[in-house]
Parts: C-alpha cells; sequence; structure tokens
C-alpha cells in the first residue's frame, strides 16, 4: 500500500500487502490487518494496540520498541522477527510461530501464548509474569534472567534451552520438558515441578529443588541428582556436584 498517511488507525486492511515496506512509527491501533503479508516490513516504535494481526505473515519484520499490547497474533508466523524491547502486554500469541524471534527486553506480561513456537529464539530478559504458555515449545531458546513468576507452563518444552538466572517463583512446570537445559541460578521457588523432566540438564542443585512443589516419584532428575524418600513427602537429596 503507497500513502503519505501513517494513520491507519482503526481500518479494515485484511490480507493488505506491506511486503518489506518502510512503516516505522504508523498507527495501525484497533485496525484490521488479519492475514496481511508484512513479511521483511520495517515497523520500529509502530502502533498496533488492540490491532488484529491473526494469521499474519510477518517473517524477519522488525517490531523493535513498537506498542503490540493486547494486540491478536494468535497463528502469526514472526519467524526470526525482531520484537527487541517491543511492549506487548496482554497480547494474544496463542499457536503462533516465533521460532529464531528476538524478543529480548520485551514487556510480555499476562500474554496468551499456550501452544506457540519460540525454538530457537532470544528472549533475554524478557518479562513473562502470569503468561500462558501452556504447552509452548521453548526448546534452545535463551531465556537468560527472564521473569516467568507465576506462569502456567505446563507440558511445556524448554529442551535444551538456556534458563540461567530465570526466575520461576510460583510458575507451573508440570510435565513440562526440561532435558539438556543450562539452569544455572535458576530460581524454582514454590515452583510446581511434578511430572517434569529435567534429564541430562545441568547446574541443577538440590537447594534449587528444594523449594519446589512434587509428588513421591513423580519428577525425572539429572544422573548428579540423587532422591531417597524417607515418606509419601519428605526426602533427602544428594548432588554429586556438590
Amino acid at each position: 500500500m503507497n500513502s503519505q498517511t501513517k494513520d491507519f488507525s482503526g481500518k479494515e486492511l485484511i490480507g493488505k500487502d506491506f511486503n518489506g515496506q518502510n512503516l516505522a512509527e504508523f498507527d495501525f491501533s484497533t485496525a484490521d490487518l488479519t492475514e496481511a503479508n508484512l513479511n521483511g516490513a520495517n515497523c520500529p516504535r509502530a502502533l498496533f494496540y488492540r490491532t488484529r494481526l491473526r494469521e499474519a505473515q510477518a517473517g524477519k519484520t522488525c517490531f523493535r520498541e513498537a506498542d503490540l499490547r493486547e494486540a491478536n497474533l494468535s497463528k502469526a508466523s514472526l519467524q526470526q522477527a525482531d520484537l527487541n524491547s517491543a511492549d506487548l502486554e496482554g497480547a494474544d500469541l496463542r499457536e503462533a510461530d516465533l521460532s529464531r524471534a528476538d524478543l529480548s527486553h520485551t514487556n510480555m506480561t499476562g500474554v496468551y501464548m499456550s501452544e506457540a513456537t519460540f525454538a530457537g529464539a532470544r528472549l533475554i530478559e524478557v518479562d513473562l509474569k502470569a503468561a500462558d504458555l501452556r504447552q509452548a515449545n521453548l526448546s534452545g531458546a535463551d531465556l537468560t534472567g527472564a521473569d516467568l513468576r507465576y506462569s502456567k507452563l505446563e507440558e511445556a518444552d524448554l529442551t535444551g534451552a538456556k534458563l540461567e538466572g530465570t526466575d520461576f517463583t510460583g510458575a507451573d512446570l508440570s510435565r513440562a520438558k526440561l532435558k539438556r537445559a543450562d539452569l544455572l541460578n535458576a530460581d524454582f521457588s514454590e515452583c510446581k515441578i511434578t511430572g517434569a523432566d529435567f534429564s541430562d540438564a545441568t547446574h541443577l542443585s538440590c537447594a534449587q529443588i528444594e523449594t519446589t512443589l512434587f509428588k513421591k516419584d513423580s519428577v525425572t532428575f539429572p544422573d548428579s541428582l540423587h532422591i531417597t524418600w524417607l515418606s509419601d513427602t519428605e526426602y533427602e537429596c544428594w548432588c554429586a556436584s556438590e
């Protein structure tokens, strides 16, 4: 679309082609961009507040510092998109594909991301408090220093993820996969881990799991960590690295 105006707020733009266009600081607030093509577009500091972007194509698109609060990005394709420092508070990313995207330093508080794909994505120091990541694919993602307090991560796949300094306080990791994850200094205080799989994870200590909540014989721990159950609720922990 060629136009001198930058204000498309409230417009119906279903299926429109913005491929490779410069949309810096454009206003798409409350517009309908369902199935629109934004592949390779340049959208830094653009406004997408409550915008409908369901099933939109936005591979390698730049959304740096963009306002995507409460936007509907469900089933959107955002592979390798740059969302560094964007605001996605309350957005809907259910079933969206953000493989290898950069979401570092973004505000994703309360985001709905169940069944979304973040394989190989960068989520460094991202704010994911109270986010819904049930059954999400975060395999190989870098979540160094991320805030995942009170998030829902049931059945999430964190295989091979980098979780150094990640805060899982009060989160639900029931039946989550954390195989080969790097858990150096991760905080699992009051975190539910029943059914979780930590096999071959690194830097997991007794001090970390002793603050978690789980049922007897329900968690797969790495070989370096040994649990001896004294009763249905009490256990002793010994770590080979301690």
